[in-house]
């Protein structure tokens, strides 16, 4: 398994934000900011771009980034979350 990073922007028009809340329901995941989201998965980085692509509209924007053990943070939702010493990274 891998931690993912999930990012967005949804520009003018049409801001449907449902399909993604909706996509990160199948994964164990964290929503930490606005339009960030941590989710465990096997898939690749690729596999979610490509996903998320089918998604959202031509005009906007994604990135999806694996993360390590080595991150920093302060008054992240999802600290307690990465830190569960169940995870497997």
């Amino acid at each position: 398994m891998a931690i993912l990073l999930v990012t967005y922007d949804l520009k003018q028009p049409g801001r449907n934000y449902q399909p993604l809340y909706d996509y990160f329901t199948q994964f164990n995941r964290c929503h930490g900011l606005e339009s960030v989201w941590l989710i465990e998965t096997n898939k690749t980085c690729v596999q979610v771009r490509d996903d998320l692509t089918r998604l959202i509209d031509s005009n906007d924007v994604t990135y999806v980034q694996r993360i390590s053990t080595d991150w920093a943070a302060f008054g992240f939702a999802c600290g307690d979350w990465l830190n569960d010493p169940k995870r497997v990274w």
